[in-house]
């Protein structure tokens, strides 16, 4: 589908799974980027921690065979409870369960239901977080805004089909991750560091925005992307290469 200008209205069960698959190969070869974005405000393994999840989360969907789009996630969210540590495992575990719900039983996903899983793993996220807000240098300051202007796309426009909206999405997103840098953190481990969490990336935001993207690069053919290069201190992304 690489290049191809071919409408995607609809993502099946099998896609997803290829979606999921692609996102361990994207954390796995993101790995030391995102340890270094954590190493500078946090524990130091959010990267390890991602690509055991998602091993996780294909071993139990590799077991399972799940025939229906809100298994495949409920599965996700299971995998990444089990074996992720720290905060990002009972938030991102927390968030694919929630996501699974609107899905239960579906076997095609559309584009709103795409918003609906969003909107439902948002949810999750802010009140496993104990009421996080967007500003916190979190995740949140990708998935809110994100979830927000997929609201409006779909309330405003018809006939939207996946590629186009991830097409806007992905780089709304991108930008949001690079807002979180002058941020001053206020939740989790970085925030113990006070002032001295200003200036760095967070790296929570920077995997969420990772797999957003990776939705967008394997409806069109692709697995994913490295951040190839980035800012020393800031761990700023500057440049982004197809893997």
């Amino acid at each position: 589908m690489a290049g191809s200008s071919e409408k995607i209205y609809s993502i099946d069960t099998k896609t997803l799974i290829k979606v999921l698959s692609n996102i361990l190969e994207v954390m796995r070869t993101n790995e030391k980027y995102l340890t270094k974005l954590d190493a500078d405000i946090g524990d130091a393994d959010h990267g390890i921690n991602m690509v055991r999840g998602f091993e996780k989360v294909m071993e139990l969907i590799s077991q399972q065979n799940p025939e229906d789009i809100g298994t495949v996630l409920q599965l996700t969210g299971m995998g990444l409870l089990q074996v992720v540590g720290g905060a990002a495992g009972p938030l991102y575990g927390m968030l694919f369960l929630e996501a699974s719900k609107p899905l239960k039983g579906k076997k095609e996903m559309t584009v709103q239901d795409f918003v609906s899983m969003l909107e439902a793993g948002l949810r999750a996220v802010v009140t496993t977080g104990g009421g996080t807000q967007p500003g916190e240098k979190t995740m949140v300051d990708v998935l809110h805004p994100v979830v927000e202007k997929l609201k409006k796309m779909v309330s405003e426009r018809s006939d939207l089909d996946f590629v186009t909206v991830l097409e806007e999405i992905v780089p709304y997103a991108r930008e949001c991750v690079i807002k979180t840098i002058p941020m001053l953190a206020k939740r989790g481990r970085a925030s113990y560091l006070g002032e001295r969490s200003i200036g760095h990336q967070d790296p929570g935001a920077t995997s969420t925005y990772l797999i957003i993207r990776t939705f967008l690069d394997t409806l069109k053919g692709r697995k994913g992307v490295k951040i190839s290069e980035y800012d020393e201190s800031s761990g700023k992304m500057l440049k982004e290469e197809y893997i």
